[in-house]
Formats: C-alpha cells, structure tokens, sequence
C-alpha cells in the first residue's frame, strides 16, 4: 500500500438545530493536515458565517429553532437578538457551499497508480453521524460534487471508541467531555466551529503520529500465520 499522499480536512458545522436533515447550517469552519508531516495548518484554515433560508421571516422561528438560539447565546454569553443578527449578516448558503467546495479543490493531490482518489480525506468528530450527511445534502441541493472524498473518512468519535470502549473513563463521548479528559487549554468559545476543528485536528493528529509509531514496531505482517480462525 503506498503511502497516504492526500491532504486531510478536518470540518465542521454549527447549525440552527439538531436534525441533521432539516437544519440550516450557520458556521463552517475547515482546517487542512499536511498527509506527509500531520501538521495543522492553522494559516490555511476556512471559516465562514451562512444565513440561514428564511430567517427574516416569522415562520423560521419554530419552537425547536428558538430553543436552538437561545443555546448558542448561551455558549457565546451574548443575547437570543446578537445570535441571529450575526446569522443574519451572514453569506447565503449557496455562496458559502461553493466558496467551501472551491477551497477544498486547492487540496486535490494528483491520482497515482494505486490510488482510489486523489480528494482530501474528511476527518472530524461525529461527522459520520451528522457533519457529512449535511454535506451530502448541500451538495445535492445546490448541485455540486462532494469536496472530499466518500471512500475514507477520520471520524475522531470511532477511533477514541476503538481505544477507551473498555475503560470505565471518559464516561461518555460528548466533545466537551473529551476536552477535559485530555486538559486541552482552552483557545476559545467552544461550540464555535474554527475552535472546534481545531481542537478536533488536534486529537486526531496526536493520535495518527501515534498509530504511525506503533505500526512501524509492531508485526503485522503474516501475524495471523498458524492461528486457526
């Protein structure tokens, strides 16, 4: 297997609601990795505010969304009025998606013999269960090509299972739980999309250097050699 030459995207959405299939996203924030040094490129990062559709008109502001808002002042420390006039100056959804597709474009490495695909590699927490089925749907919606690939993905949630499912600590797998189990020093507001991805690129890299060390001293090759399964 050659070595991994494509860049990595750690993304992730803030959105007016829970429900990965009717919500509106209202942040965006993305961060590359360098494949070959697993370097956090900070100075490169995407991050963007979107409007949501319909938020200037009085049906938008359903029991669920207004529930929404008021977590966000909440995390913020600012009022239920400052979150959706942020939100309100905002970029349209449209704008944001395409500007987002464009930008991971710039991280298409050329197809090698070998390869299955040269688009980066999505990575993050949770975005199987909620961040790529968004944007799945933004895609289909406003009629483009997912901006990263759809063979491989680095969900961080599946990997800290595979490592703490047999210990009794952290005792859940809520984000927030994570960032005090490792006394990550907070940057900034979390819930805020760049610091999340940050913070998530983080954990992710810290623990691909380490599966890197490991699989170059442990054997795996013919290991299975005179077990019978």
């Amino acid at each position: 297997m050659p070595k991994n030459t494509r860049w990595i995207i750690c993304f992730d959405f803030e959105t007016d609601s829970p429900d990965r299939e009717t919500c509106n996203p209202v942040q965006l924030a993305a961060v590359p990795i360098d494949p070959e040094t697993l370097d956090v490129k900070k100075d490169q990062s995407f991050n963007i505010v979107i409007k949501p559709e319909g938020i200037n008109k009085k049906d938008y502001f359903t029991e669920e969304r207004e529930k929404t808002i008021q977590w966000h002042a909440d995390n913020y420390g600012v009022s239920f009025e400052d979150i959706v006039e942020r939100w309100k100056g905002g970029v349209s959804q449209k704008v944001a998606w395409k500007n987002f597709c464009t930008w991971c474009s710039k991280y298409t490495v050329d197809k090698k013999p070998g390869q299955w695909f040269p688009q980066p590699i999505p990575a993050g927490y949770n975005i199987t269960g909620f961040d790529i089925p968004i944007a799945k749907r933004l895609c289909n919606k406003h009629k483009v090509k997912m901006p990263f690939s759809e063979v491989s993905k680095l969900d961080a949630m599946d990997n800290l299972f595979w490592w703490f499912e047999n210990l009794e600590e952290p005792f859940d797998y809520k984000m927030d739980t994570w960032r005090k189990f490792f006394g990550m020093k907070a940057t900034g507001v979390a819930h805020d999309a760049l610091i999340d991805v940050l913070e998530e690129a983080a954990i992710i890299t810290r623990f691909m250097k380490f599966h890197r060390k490991q699989s170059s001293v442990d054997k795996f090759k013919n290991s299975f050699s005179g077990i019978e399964l």
